[in-house]
């Protein structure tokens, strides 16, 4: 099972987030107790007049009044009064200085005889039970005219509990509402904070694999300035180090050219004065040596057209004529030795690319037309615009061909076809396709006029092509 990538932007969402959701919920805690706190006195300030109004009604109107009149100071209207209430039952009692009951309810006795009486003019509120219901309850003490009542007021708590989930509610959504747009926009800065790395990396994933120049540094945020000077120092070492193989690599054929040349040149010298059977096999020396020189040159040339070698700091504007008109003067002899009619068809065109790279191409592609054509044959090399007005380069030969079969696979490095009549290196359509590649040309395999042998067309970029005076 793979596991999910942790991404810097869920590293930045997680700590900036994480904090923030502390703070709303201890936000949100703070607002519901304070809340439920101004609620609860609130409610209890009620109590209280409810008391002090029970209290003061049945006060003495003088001094050494009887307990039967004091009794009568609650009609039962008022008794009616002081129970009612939509939401609670309310339930009261006063009682004389004795501790006696006056007026109320009884089953408030237990309560009061339990509880330590409050202070003169003093109250004290209480939570209990009663019959089974939780109620809030206030004992107070009265003194007035040398009487001393006790009064208790007792009433459920289904209003406070209703008081306490409206407050909860609206409590609860502001700060969950702040929370998601805290989210949101934490989320969207982080994304605009990063957005700057993001493009930088799709920048780079667009370059192409020989573009080596240093990552403009200066308008990258200060904390990834760092990583971009450390990338910038791997490319300069990278470019450098592709710089001093392209010339280990061009000081390589150089050098092995030059020895190669003078065996060969001996062995000529040699072959002049031997007997016929000496001359005979010093002969095949000189072929093995000439398989050697080229599929050397071929090896070199491939290793400096590859990516990892050039970086193809030398683009230009080829004219594919002058290039047709070098490779006439270079291939015209060997066309003729294996008796072979090297034609030219050459219109107009012209592309940007490296001069060296595209002989190279053309070079391996007359090469491998003269070495697969049958004596007679004709090899016609083209040039010009096709109907895109995209500039090309075409060889096309009167040998076997190419299987349908190889046609994927003859592109490869040291792959030769089946049908192929004479011996190579399987390397000459293998720097074909590298030097297109990093030119951002196409190579095809066309169908040729006289339905036999191989055409190869190598198409350029029609960007590329340089307008004609």
């Amino acid at each position: 099972m793979t596991l999910p990538v942790d991404t810097l932007f869920r590293r930045l969402t997680r700590a900036a987030l994480l904090p923030a959701l502390l703070v709303v919920a201890a936000s949100g805690l703070f607002d519901y107790f304070n809340a439920r706190n101004m609620a609860q006195q609130a409610q209890d300030g009620q109590l209280l007049r409810t008391a002090i109004a029970l209290a003061t009604r049945m006060s003495p109107d003088e001094e050494g009044e009887s307990r039967a009149d004091l009794v009568r100071h609650l009609d039962p209207e008022d008794a009616t009064m002081l129970r009612a209430d939509q939401d609670d039952e309310i339930h009261f009692l006063v009682l004389d200085r004795a501790g006696e009951l006056l007026v109320g309810d009884a089953l408030l006795l237990p309560l009061a005889r339990t509880w330590v009486p409050a202070a003169v003019e003093q109250a004290a509120f209480r939570d209990s039970q009663l019959e089974g219901a939780a109620v809030r309850a206030i004992d107070f003490t009265h003194q007035a005219r040398g009487a001393t009542l006790r009064v208790l007021v007792a009433e459920t708590q289904r209003k406070r509990r209703a008081a306490a989930r409206q407050i909860l509610f609206h409590a609860l959504w502001p700060n969950l509402l702040l929370l998601f747009v805290m989210t949101w926009l934490l989320q969207r800065g982080i994304r605009q904070a990063l957005a700057p790395l993001k493009a930088m990396g799709q920048a780079i994933d667009r370059r192409e694999a020989h573009d080596l120049t240093p990552i403009p540094a200066h308008q990258v945020a200060g904390e990834i300035r760092p990583l971009v000077t450390a990338m910038n120092g791997m490319l300069e070492r990278v470019a450098r180090t592709s710089a001093e193989q392209q010339v280990f690599l061009s000081g390589a054929a150089h050098q092995l050219r030059t020895p190669l040349a003078g065996i060969q040149a001996q062995l000529e010298l040699a072959a002049r004065d031997a007997a016929p059977a000496v001359r005979e096999r010093l002969d095949r020396i000189h072929e093995a040596i000439d398989k050697l020189a080229h599929c050397t040159q071929q090896m070199l040339a491939l290793a400096r057209s590859s990516v990892q070698a050039s970086s193809v700091h030398d683009l230009a504007q080829i004219d594919l004529l002058d290039l047709l008109e070098e490779a006439a003067s270079s291939w015209l002899d060997v066309a003729l030795r294996r008796q072979i009619e090297l034609e030219f068809d050459i219109q107009p065109a012209s592309c940007l690319g490296s001069r060296w790279m595209l002989q190279e191409l053309l070079g391996n592609l007359i090469d491998n037309a003269i070495k697969h054509s049958p004596a007679g044959a004709d090899v016609t090399v083209r040039c010009g615009l096709d109907l895109q007005q995209r500039p090309f380069l075409e060889v096309e030969d009167q040998g076997p061909g190419i299987p349908a079969v190889d046609r994927d696979k003859v592109f490869e490095p040291f792959f030769r076809s089946s049908l192929a009549t004479s011996s190579g290196s399987g390397l000459g359509l293998a720097i074909v396709r590298e030097v297109a590649n990093r030119h951002q040309a196409s190579v095809s395999l066309l169908e040729t006029s006289a339905q036999r042998g191989t055409r190869v067309r190598v198409t350029f970029a029609a960007h590329s092509q340089m307008i004609r005076g």
